[in-house]
């Protein structure tokens, strides 16, 4: 007597479907990010965390300063507050309409020009509030074009810079 086999056929389609949508769905997650990174080659932001005179290296906190964690610990932030008609330059709380910006050199040429001479010890944040997309990208352009480091924090409109706050709550974080 012959054993009969027993056969089942088991249907993958479905599975393949399944897994062929997966992998489209990475390959387009791919090559956005590739789009991203084609556009933007120089997309570096360097974080304003605590200044660097309180930074102890291999320190536990009892040398006077707080161990650096990460960010930016050899230079210190400069910041510009970017409104839509209007910019603030810290230290200083030095106020240009945006208006003057077309104007050879206005307070931001200026305060640019003081931070590249020193661009090994400071950087600039540029603080975006709403609506000020434009001018960001004009002041992210000069930043970015006398080779100075940038980094970028945004603020909601009504919001008050303080920038003795700023700097003594960074510390405080660590």
């Amino acid at each position: 007597m012959a054993k009969k086999k027993s056969e089942t056929k088991q249907d993958l389609s479905s599975f393949m479907a399944i897994l062929i949508m997966t992998i489209g769905a990475l390959v387009v997650l791919l090559i956005s990010n590739t789009m991203v990174i084609i556009s933007n080659p120089e997309n570096t932001t360097v974080t304003s965390i605590v200044t660097s005179s309180l930074f102890v290296p291999g320190g536990d906190g009892s040398e006077g300063g707080a161990p650096f964690p990460m960010g930016n610990e050899h230079k210190e932030p400069r910041y510009i507050d970017v409104h839509r008609d209007r910019i603030i330059m810290y230290p200083g709380s030095f106020i240009l309409p945006v208006r003057e910006l077309d104007q050879p050199n206005n307070s931001l040429e200026r305060f640019l020009e003081e931070v590249r001479a020193a661009r090994n010890d400071e950087y600039v944040v540029l603080l975006v509030r709403p609506r000020a997309a434009e001018i960001y990208r004009r002041i992210a352009k000069a930043v970015r074009d006398r080779d100075i480091d940038l980094g970028l924090e945004l603020f909601e409109e009504g919001r008050e810079v303080d920038y003795e706050a700023r700097h003594a709550a960074a510390v405080r974080e660590l």
